[in-house]
């Protein structure tokens, strides 16, 4: 596959650390949410909604990001919350050696657009016009 596109300039939402890479995150949580997904990608932070109640969101965040950066060429992705354990504004760890922070970034923007595509489906149609009586 071609490598990724570059960062934006001045990104800080993904950023490498040693043995991968860490996420500046900003999470609704809500258990009445659809589904664990990312909402905005930008280059200050990604956005994400978390199907959980605040002080149990860790772990599904962990786990969706687990699966949504997964089959970079590491065995075994370990992700791990380092600031904001019970606030919405979160830095995240993902521990993978060879994930590299453009790929990342790819790869939660490709997620948050399939995420849009999938919530424009399920919403219900939208009238044209002017309404009927």
């Amino acid at each position: 596959p071609p490598p990724p596109p570059p960062l934006p300039a001045g990104c800080t939402s993904v950023k490498e650390v040693p043995q991968g890479i860490e996420l500046a995150l900003e999470c609704y949580c809500s258990a009445s949410a659809r589904q664990t997904r990312v909402k905005a990608v930008s280059a200050r932070s990604i956005g994400m909604e978390v199907k959980a109640k605040d002080a149990e969101a860790n772990k599904p965040l962990c786990e969706y990001l687990g699966e949504t950066l997964s089959g970079v060429g590491c065995a075994k992705l370990r992700c791990e919350v380092v600031r904001g354990e019970r606030a919405p504004v979160k830095v995240v760890r993902v521990l993978c050696d060879g994930l590299a922070a453009a790929v990342a970034y790819q790869r939660l923007s490709i997620a948050q657009l399939a995420a849009d595509r999938e919530a424009a489906a399920a919403a219900p149609p939208r009238s044209v016009g002017r309404p009927t009586f």
